[in-house]
């Protein structure tokens, strides 16, 4: 009887197990990764003083094309398609600043006339429905004043900017509809001469920028000009008529000397390279580095073992020391004289292990010796108080600045 209730037990066992869903294995959850995104570039360091720029600097050229809407005499009352004809312009302009420019502007427009009420209800018969075309060109100079950039701080990727305009030129009338010298001969004071007037003009140009050499712009002027630009003169002497453009075009911005198509300030790695070119540029960066030496000096403190603040560097693949670090030369040679128990170490380094410089010029030693023989022979070091070491292998202890590889440091050892 027991030996009937084990089966029975074990029997009931089995069954269970036999019951249970077979076990799968599952990969752990891996952790979301984080999306990957390129490294956004890193602007150079800005110097706040814009580069020098020329006479052949920092020049524009504008195509655009419109609606000219005239607003001279007998044109109240009638519909905007009735006052309206196409206008195209030209122009040629150069910035001065990023505030102020100057632009010659050329067009083409064809003007829209038409017969006072009076003359179309007593003369319908010959004016007809009283309206006729004739051409026009015109040429002047404008003054543009940036808005945008005098209010808020100058970027050259500003996508936006508002600029506003006065200016004055000549108009140049001619061409008139043929039906215009039937009407004079009838009476109808309106002359199909050809005729030169003044004008004056202001208005407002909006401006989006589409790349760094092109910005669509949407441009709206009102013109003053003398009262017989239509042909026709009103009989007060001092009345003058009008009209309006509002234009559609691009701006296509021309390269510089420097290769760019905007304003720019000073980059840092430019610095040097501008030097004596403009007194701006020129007396900040003195000014900036004399401030720079007068810190080094200060915190040179005898440390032995330890390596000193100042070091010395080169652009990449040179080994010769430059007038700009000539300066530091005479801060270590100085050095020297203020701590008659310490001797330095000069070390030379390359970046020839990061790929950076040529593996085969020997830069460590030679800059290391460029540097030894520069102490001794403006300076007068004594030989005695320095060693030279070199590694072709080892990369600069200080990081890579643009172009410049701190190549060589000085260890402070005890006399």
């Amino acid at each position: 009887m027991k030996r009937f209730f084990l089966l029975l037990a074990l029997s009931m066992c089995v069954l269970l197990l036999g019951a249970q869903k077979p076990y799968k294995w599952k990969a752990p959850k891996q952790p979301k990764r984080p999306k990957w995104e390129a490294p956004k570039p890193e602007l150079p360091e800005v110097i706040d003083v814009w580069r020098p720029y020329g006479l052949a600097d920092n020049w524009f050229v504008e195509l655009s094309g419109g609606a000219s809407i005239s607003r001279a005499e007998n044109m109240g009352g009638h519909g905007l398609l009735k006052v309206c004809a196409p206008a195209f312009d030209f122009g040629l302009g150069k910035s001065f600043s990023p505030i102020w420019s100057t632009r010659l502007a050329a067009s083409y427009k064809k003007q829209k006339g038409w017969v006072s009420p009076q003359v179309l209800k007593s003369m319908s018969a010959l004016v007809g429905d009283g309206d006729y075309n004739f051409n026009m060109f015109s040429v002047g100079l404008d003054e543009m004043f940036s808005i945008t950039d005098w209010l808020c701080p100058y970027s050259e990727k500003r996508l936006f900017n508002i600029q506003l305009f006065i200016g004055g030129g000549f108009n140049y009338s001619f061409d008139y509809d043929k039906k215009v010298a039937r009407w004079y001969r009838y009476g109808y004071p309106v002359d199909d001469a050809d005729r030169v007037n003044v004008y004056v003009r202001g208005g407002v140009n909006m401006q989006c920028r589409l790349s760094d050499i092109t910005d669509l712009f949407v441009q709206g002027a009102y013109y003053w000009v003398d009262d017989n630009y239509n042909g026709v003169r009103h009989s007060s002497a001092s009345a003058f008529d009008s009209f309006a453009d509002l234009m559609v075009g691009v701006r296509i911005h021309l390269m510089d000397h420097y290769g760019d198509y905007r304003y720019y300030k000073v980059r840092r790695w430019e610095a040097t390279s501008l030097r004596g070119s403009e007194s701006k540029v020129s007396d900040y960066l003195n000014k900036e580095i004399q401030e720079e030496y007068q810190v080094l000096e200060n915190v040179e403190k005898v440390a032995f073992g330890e390596l000193m603040k100042t070091r010395i560097s080169f652009y990449v693949d040179r080994f010769y020391v430059n007038d700009y670090q000539m300066e530091n030369l005479r801060i270590v040679a100085d050095f020297l004289k203020k701590h008659p128990d310490v001797n330095l170490i000069i070390k030379g380094f390359s970046d020839a292990s990061a790929k950076r410089e040529s593996p085969t010029m020997h830069l460590a030693q030679r800059r290391a010796e460029s540097v030894k023989k520069a102490l001794l022979r403006y300076y007068g070091v004594d030989p005695s108080r320095i060693d030279v070491e070199f590694d072709e292998q080892a990369i600069a202890p200080f990081p890579m600045v643009g172009e410049w590889i701190d190549g060589v440091v000085f260890q402070m050892v005890e006399r």
